[in-house]
């Protein structure tokens, strides 16, 4: 027979389990989500710049190379050394220097974030920022991003030595986040293997990086390889994301994947950088799986609420 005794502490037990329930479904989240940053692309002009400084967006992206000023004075026969400029390859030339770039810049509250195309337009940009952040706090210093292992495709040879890469980054700018990636070439059926993961793995730790970082990766791939990237920021320093792009449009990207990976890897850790079509279908997708999701909780939270509450009313 069960006492009178035993009967209270079983209703002080399932008012605890009652409790703990509902803290469990009703706990807020303070996680940041990232999948809804918004970017302005290839803002390698200065019209382009002038245009992203006042757009909506929260990001800037512009890729570095090196070259010659539209406008640069030139005296006949005389050849001028080249300067890191805004622009993308095969571009030598542009209207706007990376110096300007960043002047304008620190006008401005958005992130940036600067994508070097080679070894040479890196160790070139490299003075120009630092005399330009030397007494900035860390949250104004700028992502720097290079592809410097090959990847998924298969990616080319990249034009960015990784080892350069890590040593001067973290001597120049130990507080910048570095935006690390594979070279990669269209091909709807491949992913990023094991072995891409772990010769990024290697890179990291053979130059001693242990600072997080933003791992690029192109969205036709990412999908397909949701354990791997799983693995890969498992095995990160603690702070680690992912950036998941696409730049061309014929891309073909498994929505439902792309939803998995976001729900797997979480909001807080995944930085969407996709086309406006292409984003647009994404977070309706999402958007859906997070009602159906909230639906199926709140069912199995009436069930189990209303079970608790019965078995409570037995030992009343």
């Amino acid at each position: 027979m069960v006492t009178i005794k035993q009967t209270m502490n079983l209703t002080l037990l399932l008012d605890f389990i009652l409790g703990v329930t509902m803290q469990v479904f009703n706990a807020p989240t303070d996680q940041t989500s990232l999948i809804t940053a918004t970017w302005d692309h290839a803002v390698n002009s200065k019209a382009k710049l002038q245009s992203a400084l006042t757009s909506e967006s929260t990001m800037i992206e512009a890729d570095v190379i090196t070259g010659h000023l539209i406008d640069e004075p030139q005296t006949e026969g005389e050849k001028t050394d080249r300067i890191p400029i805004m622009g993308h390859p095969p571009a030598i030339t542009s209207d706007l220097s990376l110096k300007e770039f960043l002047d304008a810049w620190n006008n401005s509250n958005k992130i940036i974030k600067l994508d070097f195309k080679s070894t040479e337009a890196f160790q070139l940009a490299s003075p120009v920022i630092e005399n330009a952040y030397k007494d900035s706090p860390p949250n104004r210093l700028p992502w720097l991003n290079a592809d410097i292992l090959p990847g998924p495709g298969p990616g080319n040879s990249p034009g960015v030595d990784a080892d350069t890469f890590l040593k001067v980054s973290t001597k120049s700018f130990p507080d910048s986040i570095l935006s690390l990636g594979w070279t990669t070439k269209r091909n709807d059926n491949d992913k990023y293997s094991e072995r891409h993961i772990n010769d990024m793995v290697d890179v990291l730790f053979k130059n001693k990086y242990m600072k997080p970082v933003t791992y690029a990766v192109r969205a036709s791939f990412a999908v397909n390889s949701i354990s791997e990237l799983q693995y890969l920021l498992e095995t990160s320093p603690v702070g680690s994301t992912l950036t998941v792009w696409c730049s061309d449009p014929k891309d073909i990207i498994n929505y439902p994947k792309l939803v998995q990976l976001i729900n797997t890897v979480g909001t807080n850790r995944v930085y969407l950088d996709l086309p406006d079509d292409m984003s647009k279908i994404f977070f309706d997708m999402y958007k859906t799986s997070i009602t159906n999701t909230a639906s199926n909780n709140v069912g199995f939270l009436s069930i189990s609420l209303a079970s608790l509450f019965a078995l409570k009313n037995v030992f009343l």
